[in-house]
Formats: structure tokens, C-alpha cells, sequence
């Protein structure tokens, strides 16, 4: 993890992956926190970029300050306790599931109790994944800073396709800065679900089919 860790840098090494890997072009999806970064690499290097997925995406939108400031109540001194180190956050991901669930993953848990097993089974298993915290503390941090003191970037030298996806009931607040970015970006397209928070819950089958369907397209 470098001491400096802006989106534009992270695009530049997408970048640079891509060299590496001899991939001329590839379409390119950033989920949350990952939005940014995907943002600035369809922006600095065009040519890489032939189709853009945005999914609740930690975007910028005018009057409402950098995405990390709409975030769930408690997430905050999750930070301070349970993200520390790894048992803290394993204990706490059994004893207070709800609790992470609603201030880590911005996803009410309410909807987990009439989502069908496969989805209930995604989120543990996002849950689960944010282990070892040892190893993911710094890039988690680094994701905050970067959301919290995001600029307007200029969207409309976006040139691939845009596919921006979102819910209104995510509690990161991405469903009104994911329809703001696709009004900036020329002929994007946003889909807005009225439920399934920060992780979509309930919304895969549909997601993912309007995700190939416009790919296809």
C-alpha cells in the first residue's frame, strides 16, 4: 500500500495491469468504493475502456460533499473497534451480524429476512471476506479517504458506454450520485431499483441479466 493512493493513481496501475496482462481493451466494472478508481480509468486512458459498469458506485454529487459522508451510523467506531484486528471483527460478525450488515455493508437487514438462501448466503459471505482485517485495514481506509474527498471529475470526456446500476434504499446514499453521474456522462444509462441496499439484496438475477443484455447490445 502506497503512502499515496488517489482513484487517478489506481487507474494509471489498472493500467499499467493491463499492459502487462496484453489486454488492449476490456470492459470494465467498479462496484462502491471501486467506482472511482474505474471513473478515472475510462477518463485518463480512454482507449483501454470500451464499456463501463458502475454499480452503487461512490461517486461525487454537487451539495453533498465527498460519498464517504453519507454513510451508516456506526460505521465510524466499527472502524475504531472491530476493524482493528481480525478476531474483534470475526466475533463481532457472529454476535452482531445485524449490526455490520447495516453500518458496514449499508445494507438494511431487514430485506435479509425474506431474501432467498442464495442471497443471505452472499452477504455472509461478503461478511466473511473482509477477512484477514490485518491485511485489508489500509486499502479500507484508503477507500474512505478517497470517497470522502472526491472532486467533480470531468464525466463527459467519458467515452465508453455507461451502464450505472443503483437502489434507493442503500444506505450509502449511491442511488441519487449514480443518476447524477449518468446525467453527466452522454448517453449513459441508469437502472435504479426501489430496494437491496449497498449489496443489491434480491436484485442478482436481475442485475446481472441487465448487465449482459446491455454488453451484448
Amino acid at each position: 500500500m502506497p503512502a499515496h493512493a488517489p482513484a487517478a493513481a489506481q487507474a494509471d496501475a489498472h493500467a499499467c495491469l493491463l499492459h502487462a496482462l496484453k489486454l488492449t481493451r476490456v470492459a470494465v466494472l467498479g462496484a462502491s468504493a471501486g467506482a472511482p478508481s474505474s471513473l478515472q480509468l475510462a477518463i485518463r486512458h480512454p482507449a483501454r475502456v470500451s464499456a463501463l459498469i458502475l454499480m452503487v458506485p461512490a461517486t461525487y454529487m454537487p451539495h453533498a460533499g465527498g460519498a464517504g459522508t453519507n454513510v451508516p451510523p456506526g460505521l465510524a467506531l466499527i472502524f475504531d473497534t472491530a476493524l482493528k484486528w481480525d478476531f474483534p471483527f470475526w466475533l463481532a460478525s457472529r454476535v452482531a451480524r445485524k449490526t455490520l450488515i447495516r453500518a458496514m455493508l449499508g445494507t438494511p437487514p431487514a430485506l435479509l429476512e425474506s431474501a432467498s438462501a442464495d442471497d443471505q448466503r452472499q452477504v455472509a459471505n461478503m461478511l466473511d471476506f473482509v477477512l484477514p482485517v490485518s491485511a485489508r485495514r489500509l486499502g479500507l481506509l484508503n477507500d474512505g479517504e478517497v470517497t470522502r474527498t472526491l472532486p467533480r471529475y470531468p464525466l463527459e470526456r467519458v467515452q465508453a458506454p455507461t451502464l450505472i446500476i443503483s437502489a434507493q434504499d442503500d444506505l450509502y446514499g449511491t442511488f441519487e450520485r449514480g443518476r447524477y453521474t449518468a446525467q453527466a456522462i452522454a448517453e449513459a444509462r441508469f437502472i435504479g431499483y426501489p430496494s437491496g441496499g449497498h449489496l443489491l439484496v434480491g436484485r442478482t438475477a436481475e442485475t446481472t441479466g441487465a448487465m449482459l443484455k446491455w454488453l451484448r447490445k
